[in-house]
């Protein structure tokens, strides 16, 4: 399997001023054998082959001179932990399953989430993370299963990522979560973290081409925390996809759990 061996000691020379203690997000995902990670990579292949086959039904009606805007209802819920940003961003992803299901059944802990995930301090995998999101499908009505994934693996990776958020978006399925280095998000500043974040919007204005996805940030420091909206980027432009490719890119811990 791809990504291992020297990888933790190559990311800490990299990257030193990461904290470990603010590191929410894992560098490798000791649960992925290779069976494990053919699993999901078929799982992916066929929502990625699903969503666009619907997309292709709704071209039609979703089709707009103007561009593209898509947004669902994501309530922010600061992490309670430095490392607990897995756990935070779970329950923000479940706060949309809520609201659209309309439960009157509270979200679970971010304690209980952290547990069913298997977050510690050395953070979450986002395997963890899709495989306790999924164990509310019948609490919160989900339409559709949470898949980890990679990125940095396919032939097209930055439309393919883009087209998963969107249809996610689109078709009011799912919350995406993204594992990022905070480097290429322009309003961390510089600041490194490996860290999970939770989407909530996507535009893309025709006019002038340019694409942003709105993330939610449960980070407890408030210079951080909140709701941003960033450029999608490239593999050479900063935005949330190069943030998403690189920490991809840095270790067997898959990208996105969509």
């Amino acid at each position: 399997m791809r990504k291992l061996g020297l990888t933790v000691l190559l990311f800490l020379f990299l990257f030193p001023t990461i904290v470990h203690g603010e590191q929410g997000a894992a560098v490798d995902d000791l649960t992925l054998t290779p069976e494990n990670y053919e699993k999901w990579l078929q799982l992916a292949e066929q929502k990625d082959k699903e969503q666009e086959e619907l997309m292709k039904e709704r071209i039609n009606i979703l089709s707009n001179p103007e561009g593209e805007f898509y947004t669902i209802n994501v309530t922010i819920n600061m992490q309670e932990k430095g490392y607990w940003c897995g756990p935070a961003s779970a329950r923000q992803s479940l706060s949309f399953h809520k609201s659209k299901s309309e439960s009157s059944i509270l979200l679970p802990s971010q304690q209980t989430l952290a547990s069913k995930i298997g977050t510690t301090t050395d953070g979450s995998s986002t395997t963890g993370i899709a495989n306790a999101l999924n164990s509310y499908k019948d609490t919160y009505s989900l339409d559709s299963l949470y898949v980890a994934a990679d990125i940095s693996n396919l032939s097209n990776p930055l439309y393919t990522f883009e087209t998963r958020i969107k249809n996610d978006l689109k078709n009011q399925t799912n919350a995406p979560i993204l594992l990022v280095e905070t480097q290429y998000l322009t309003y961390y500043k510089g600041k490194q973290l490996r860290y999970y974040v939770t989407v909530s919007g996507y535009s893309y204005e025709k006019a002038t081409g340019k694409k942003m996805i709105r993330i939610v940030d449960p980070n407890y420091d408030t210079n951080y925390y909140g709701t941003h909206w960033e450029a999608l980027g490239s593999t050479t432009e900063n935005g949330v996809f190069r943030a998403v490719y690189n920490a991809d890119l840095n270790g067997s811990n898959m990208a996105m759990a969509y």
